[in-house]
């Protein structure tokens, strides 16, 4: 058997298609050229970034659209190897997609939802997002799902949809710091000019919390404990900032036993009548 016959030599007939020997090294060859093309293109966004021309959420993004664009023309162009027309495979297919698509309609609003993430870019890899009160930071959008790595260092799958038709707070989109705040309750009869001066101080203690803009201090209630102060501060941090404020509390406690300065505590009342007597 000649290179010819072997190339042309039948493997199996589906109607009009014809899968021969030649197909499969059709299919391989566009196999290899789609990974050496998504190497390269992968080698290329990463110079980009270090040359600082791209930011890496927005290269993650590009590079995921065209990895989605590259494989889509590669299988639609091994599928014209073999002598079938797609338009007439869609076409002669359209009931069964019908059916699998009801049947798989949050699946492929996933999918959508994932173009939407990565065209808009709302959310970018290494963006820091809060979902339904869970701090995490995105490791990963992909088609379907994108994951996140929570505070306690717990990698989290999230449908797309999610991150699209809910509400989510994504720290990283400020174009200036973070303000954060951690509240204090001094009990009734401290020196509040005191307590200013030493909120003040343990904020500006740590290096993570930014000179300007400055730290400041607010009274902002005669509570039903005590007095309640606003400490105010700014971040460039947020994905540690759990822990700042832990830090930061720390240094609260240790300054107001100093001082001799008290923390208000809840208190409960309790009234003890006597039975009333009976004439």
């Amino acid at each position: 058997m000649s290179v010819k016959d072997f190339i042309q030599f039948e493997l199996f007939t589906i109607g009009t298609i014809h899968f021969r020997v030649i197909n499969l090294v059709v299919f391989v060859l566009i196999y290899l050229i789609i990974r050496l093309s998504l190497y390269f293109l992968k080698l290329y966004f990463r110079k980009l970034i270090v040359q600082n021309r791209l930011e890496s959420g927005k290269a993650h993004a590009l590079y995921q659209i065209l990895v989605y664009l590259i494989y889509v023309i590669g299988i639609v162009l091994a599928i014209e190897t073999t002598g079938a027309k797609i338009t007439v495979l869609i076409a002669g297919s359209t009931a069964i997609l019908v059916g699998i698509g009801l049947g798989l309609q949050d699946f492929f609003k996933d999918i959508v939802a994932g173009l939407i993430l990565l065209f808009e870019r709302a959310i970018a890899v290494g963006d820091v997002i809060e979902v339904n009160g869970m701090v995490c930071k995105v490791q990963e959008i992909g088609l379907r799902a994108t994951i996140v790595n929570t505070l306690d260092d717990i990698a989290v799958v999230i449908p797309n949809t999610k991150l699209t038709n809910f509400p989510i707070i994504n720290w990283s989109q400020n174009q200036i710091p973070t303000r954060f705040n951690i509240t204090v309750t001094a009990e009734y009869g401290s020196d509040t000019a005191l307590v200013k001066k030493l909120l003040l101080q343990a904020a500006k203690s740590h290096p993570d919390v930014l000179d300007e803009p400055h730290p400041r201090v607010m009274l902002i209630d005669f509570g039903a404990r005590g007095l309640v102060f606003d400490l105010f501060f700014y971040s460039n941090n947020l994905f540690g900032i759990p822990m700042v404020k832990s830090q930061i509390r720390f240094e609260i406690d240790k300054l107001f036993r100093k001082y001799n300065l008290r923390f208000a505590i809840p208190q409960n009342d309790v009234y003890l009548h006597s039975p009333t007597s009976k004439p």
